[in-house]
């Protein structure tokens, strides 16, 4: 009896192993049909260039007089620097406003005309200068507006920070993550021992494949230009309480320097969250503000309420960044809080 018992077992267990592979067999054929249809009959381009009107790629983003698109699956924009070497707008004297930040503030992805510093300033009728640069971190910033401002010699009434941030997850493109990087990059060079890079997530190892995940399969392109939001904000990677705290230690650390900075040259400065469209969908946008407020030398103003009725309308799928309509409601947001008190003035 025991002898039958086992081989029922053993029956049982083979019978299930052949169907799970048969299944995943099906999978696999399925995915791979679905990968050639979709690049036949729906065909998406991974990534996003730099080209001269006329279509040759360039190196630089910054050089000084030039125009030239950035270009992508998702847009085609004008871009132009100005002979200082900044995004417009720009101005010949002083500016009354400059504007610091990202590539939100640069302006990925929005032609000239659509950047919320050139639709703020143009309707407002200021003198304004966009310094927004792709990539950066807020040390950056404000080490790039005290190089212009001692360059020019510019006095400005106001600075407007602009913190693309959230807390609830580690990805490329977050101040945190460019503040924490940062910050471990100058403690290697005190061959700081003490500080440690702590293990990586599952969800992160899978974000961080997402590049060559996306390089070959027109499959994955396709649903992330459909559906990018959702799909972050369902594959999160944890920050973790060490580098969490690492990074608004940091943060708190840079914003002190614009704090100095202001006290230096005389002007004002507001600091603006720029909440990701998937950390609105999580509902943790709140959290991230509470964070930010608690290492800012001041309080901090969010843009997340111009995004709550329809968040995944405002940004762009695939790249992440603020599509115009976005880019819109910042400016209109902008513009009804300063809008009043200038008229007073």
């Amino acid at each position: 009896m025991k002898l039958e018992s086992v081989s029922q077992y053993e029956s049982v267990y083979r019978e299930w192993g052949i169907r799970l592979l048969l299944i995943s067999v099906s999978l696999l054929v399925a995915l791979g049909l679905a990968e050639v249809m979709v690049r036949i009959f729906f065909p998406i381009w991974d990534g996003r260039d730099n080209v001269t009107l006329d279509g040759k790629p360039i190196n630089s983003w910054f050089e000084p007089g030039t125009v030239y698109r950035q270009v992508s699956n998702e847009y085609d924009a004008i871009t132009t620097i100005t002979d200082k070497g900044h995004r417009v707008p720009g101005v010949d004297g002083n500016p009354d406003v400059i504007f610091v930040g990202d590539s939100f503030t640069f302006g990925f992805g929005l032609s000239d005309d659509q950047t919320f510093a050139s639709i703020y300033c143009k309707e407002l009728h200021r003198a304004c200068v966009n310094l927004g640069y792709p990539g950066s971190g807020t040390l950056r910033q404000v080490e790039r507006l005290d190089g212009f401002i001692r360059k020019y010699g510019w006095k400005p009434k106001e600075v407007k920070l602009f913190f693309f941030g959230m807390t609830g997850s580690w990805s490329s493109g977050n101040d945190f993550v460019d503040n924490y990087d940062r910050y471990m990059r100058e403690q290697s060079r005190q061959d700081d021992t003490s500080k440690r890079e702590p293990s990586v997530g599952i969800a992160e190892r899978i974000i961080g494949m997402q590049v060559v995940i996306l390089e070959h399969s027109t499959l994955m392109r396709r649903l992330k230009y459909h559906w990018g939001p959702r799909i972050k904000s369902i594959l999160v990677a944890d920050p973790g309480e060490y580098r969490m705290a690492i990074a608004l230690k940091a943060t708190k650390e840079h914003l002190a320097k614009l704090d100095e900075l202001s006290r230096r040259v005389g002007f004002e400065y507001t600091i603006y969250l720029v909440p990701a469209v998937h950390d609105i969908l999580r509902g943790t946008q709140d959290k991230t503000l509470a964070a930010l407020n608690a290492v800012s030398p001041q309080p901090v103003v969010s843009t997340a309420q111009v995004f709550l009725d329809s968040p995944e309308r405002y940004s762009y799928a695939f790249d992440g960044h603020l599509n115009p309509k976005g880019s819109k409601r910042i400016a209109e947001f902008l513009i009804s809080m300063d809008g009043p008190n200038l008229n007073k003035s």
